[in-house]
């Protein structure tokens, strides 16, 4: 009877043990790595940073990774496709190499992170000097660029709070606004989710997160009621307008863009656009009318 006493909690610790293990990996969260993208030659440096990512990936705590590389050979050329998925998440890095002031090869690496529920991509933008650099520098960008998804951040949370009770206030819904705008002249589509979120994919295969808010103002003696605005850090590839110089340099150190519109109709938002701007002289911060059509 003892034993049996005996067998009967060691069966009920092992439950309780495997019960937990279970609960921790259910809050791992799942990535599927699709490898490095670029059209550089030199191919042996893609390779080693690809195996270098996936092996990057796979020591971060709290993730789970699968390998979804096409070729784990070499990098690709082309942009990974991927189904639908309401818990996982797409990882790739696309790589470009150019010419630094010294004449030294300076690697762009931009670290993707596609949530595929809602086809929103989170990204970060790094530049290594070497090989050596993106060694040891990568995984604090993977990290970045992860971070949010692991423990997502309030601000689309907060601004669909704030979006509810200023529907009340101005009788614009955002919740109306969901859908595919077109509109920006370098961007291919504009996609616009519930809960005043959404993304721009530009032509160039950048995206751009925004956010979208109830917000009165007046810009340029025009009065709107909506703001779209930027999520995350700039990207030279976000002012395709501006020569490749100027783009990088405002990368960094540029204020989000933001839009102020007002809806004219149930498709069409008419406003201003707040960016950087080429002058005779460089570059600064102007405004320029936009106007979106939801296709």
């Amino acid at each position: 009877m003892q034993n049996l006493t005996v067998k009967a909690v060691i069966f009920r610790l092992t439950i309780l043990i495997l019960s937990s293990f279970a609960a921790l990996n259910a809050e791992d969260l799942l990535v599927d790595y699709y490898g490095v993208v670029s059209v550089s030659s030199d191919t042996n440096m893609l390779k080693m940073a690809q195996d270098v990512f996936y092996t990057q990936l796979k020591s971060i705590d709290g993730i789970s990774v699968d390998d979804k590389r096409p070729d784990i050979s070499k990098a690709s050329s082309v942009l990974p496709t991927f189904a639908p998925s309401n818990i996982k998440v797409a990882f790739y890095a696309e790589i470009s190499d150019e010419k630094g002031a010294g004449g030294q090869t300076v690697w762009n690496c931009r670290f993707n992170a596609v949530t595929q529920s809602d086809g929103i991509t989170h990204s970060t933008t790094e530049n290594y000097e070497s090989y050596y650099k993106i060694l040891v520098g990568a995984k604090t960008a993977i990290e970045k660029v992860l971070q949010d998804l692991k423990s997502p951040a309030p601000e689309f949370a907060n601004a669909d709070k704030e979006n509810i009770a200023a529907d009340f206030k101005t009788g614009v819904d955002i919740e109306s606004l969901a859908g595919t705008w077109s509109g920006e002249p370098y961007a291919d589509k504009i996609i616009i989710l519930r809960g005043g979120r959404g993304f721009v994919i530009f032509k160039n295969g950048a995206t751009m997160n925004i956010k979208i808010s109830v917000k009165k103002a007046t810009v340029d003696g025009i009065s709107t009621n909506l703001e779209v605005t930027q999520v995350g850090k700039s990207n030279a590839s976000f002012f395709p307008e501006l020569p490749r110089e100027q783009a990088l340099a405002c990368a960094q150190t540029a204020s989000p863009i933001t839009w102020n519109f007002s809806l004219t109709s149930a498709d069409t938002l008419e406003g201003i656009k707040n960016t950087v701007i080429a002058t005779n002289s460089g570059t600064e911060k102007g405004t320029m009318s936009s106007t979106w059509s939801r296709k």
